[in-house]
């Protein structure tokens, strides 16, 4: 009798006892599912037994082990049969451990074996110590950085649905994105649109839009600015204001008193145009915030992947939108404003709940980013401050040429520098989010203006140094270079432009401070 490929087995009673198929020609890897295995997901390999002829070999019975030892790591099965079919044996690998692991599993049959890739199963949570939220785009897609836009006209009316694109991203301890992650989102003013909340990319980004719109930003009173910011058990430890508006530079007249001394007391003027309103920075800074589903931050000390007691870590309040900046819960807003700063009741008890003492590994983590509405001077706001009958703060000061306000000569082929300060109505740089932002034109005479400070600005302090270049028309280079007669009288009063939000934005332009003179023949 022929048996074919079967090889039969007998024991020493005589009978049958099995029929194995020969050992096969070869055994590879076929795949991995997922590709990216994160901590306590099961993850699936497989690979194939190849016969003489090149085809898939049922029946083949294939051992599984991992190549070298790696704690927490977990095989099941650690035996399979090649499918009738296929010629696959499969077995799944989990990391239990609260590290990231990484290992290779062999496949064997006898003397053939066959290698999977490096499996790496990244962290599993979201880390508050990763979670980050910042709005606009200034260093390619999913980044951060745009800190103000152009919100009021020159008379405080709201220029509604002015946009911004902000950006949360969720991370786990080891810095990997996190993809699918469901992220919320609050605000102060203005609204967050299509809805209040996203589910994170592929690298772990969640994108919202943000437009202006009512509420607007609660009004607050004038503050004090502390490099040592309450942080208790119902107190974030956040600053007063976020240090790029640079409230270590603060005073209450920040254009008078432009190079200090500065006293960390907030800025703040008599609005001209709104009787018994006061004007300061934190006015129009909105307060927006990400939530999201993780652990809190710890420090690791023992490098086991897990929280351990006595370790270091962040406790987090309950998130809350924190309308007036001090960093902490409010039943009742500034500015006789109805109802309390609105909150997450994380815990379902029906009141907020500040830091509760105790490491969380599952909870509602949050992050803060604060955005500014900012507008334009209006001609009340920059009439000159040394009028004695003034009882208000200017935005606007020339600083050169020197003295301000006197005829000043440009010579053959020069040029004469021109510097200013500016803030909108409520102490704050101007938003600038154009690339082309900044000062040209406006110049009567054989002049022209060349730009100095351009660009989008990072940073908002109480004001911004404008600096441009009035120059000779002449060209020095040119073959036939006129000479005037007499000196020509000149004039320049260069129009500086403002963007208002990297999303479409209008342009805002702001006068400079009259600057004249006449240009030597």
């Amino acid at each position: 009798m022929r048996l074919g490929l079967a090889v039969c087995v007998a024991v020493a009673s005589g009978m049958l006892a099995a029929c194995q198929p020969p050992l096969p020609a070869t055994l590879e890897f076929v795949d991995q599912s997922p590709l990216q295995p994160r901590l306590g997901e099961i993850t699936t390999l497989r690979f194939r037994a190849i016969d003489s002829r090149g085809q898939p070999q049922p029946g083949v019975r294939v051992t599984f082990e991992v190549q070298a030892p790696v704690s927490g790591i977990e095989i099941n099965p650690t035996e399979a049969t090649t499918d009738a079919s296929t010629g696959i044996a499969s077995t799944q690998v989990v990391a239990n451990g609260g590290r990231v692991s990484s290992v290779v599993v062999t496949a064997r049959v006898e003397d053939k074996m066959a290698v999977s890739p490096a499996v790496t199963f990244a962290g599993a949570s979201s880390t508050a110590r990763q979670f980050t939220f910042q709005c606009g785009s200034i260093a390619g897609d999913g980044s951060g950085g745009v800190h103000a836009i152009g919100a009021f006209d020159e008379t405080r009316h709201l220029i509604a649905g002015v946009k911004l694109n902000c950006i949360a991203h969720v991370a786990d301890r080891n810095g990997d994105g996190i993809a699918g992650a469901q992220v919320s989102f609050l605000t102060e003013a203005g609204t967050i649109g299509p809805s209040a909340s996203s589910v994170t990319d592929v690298v772990g980004n969640a994108q919202v839009l943000y437009k202006t719109s009512l509420p607007l930003p609660d009004d607050v009173k004038p503050g004090t600015f502390s490099w040592n910011p309450a942080n208790d058990t119902t107190h974030t430890g956040e600053y007063l204001a976020p240090l790029w508006m640079h409230p270590f530079m603060w005073v209450e007249d920040p254009i008078t008193n432009y190079a200090g001394p500065y006293n960390f007391q907030e800025p703040r003027r008599p609005d001209p145009i709104r009787p018994g309103k006061e004007n300061n920075p934190r006015d129009n800074l909105v307060s927006i915030i990400a939530i999201t589903t993780g652990e809190e931050a710890f420090d690791d000390l023992n490098n086991n992947g897990t929280y351990d007691q006595g370790e270091p870590f962040v406790d987090l309040t309950e998130p809350f939108v924190d309308n007036n900046d001090n960093g902490t819960w409010d039943a009742t807003r500034e500015g006789g404003t109805d109802g309390a700063e609105r909150y997450v009741d994380a815990n379902g008890n029906g009141k907020w709940d500040g830091k509760n003492g105790k490491y969380d590994a599952v909870s509602l983590i949050w992050v803060q980013e604060r955005i500014l509405w900012t507008g334009w001077p209006h001609d009340q706001d920059r009439r000159d401050p040394t009028s004695p009958s003034e009882n208000y703060r200017s935005v606007i000061r020339a600083l050169s040429p020197l003295p301000v306000g006197t005829k000043h000569r440009i010579g053959k082929f020069g040029q004469l520098l021109a510097e200013f300060l500016v803030a909108d109505p409520w102490f704050n740089s101007l938003a600038r989010n154009s690339d082309d932002d900044g000062c040209e034109s406006g110049t009567v005479g054989p002049v022209k203006v060349a730009k100095l400070t351009k660009g989008l600005a990072v940073t908002y302090p109480a004001y911004t140094l404008m600096r441009y270049v009035i120059q000779d028309v002449r060209d020095p280079t040119s073959d036939t270079v006129p000479d005037y007669p007499t000196p020509i009288n000149w004039e320049a009063t260069a129009g500086c432009a403002f963007t208002a939000s990297p999303e479409d934005g209008h342009k805002v332009v702001v006068s400079a401070p009259r600057v004249f003179g006449d240009i030597f023949p």
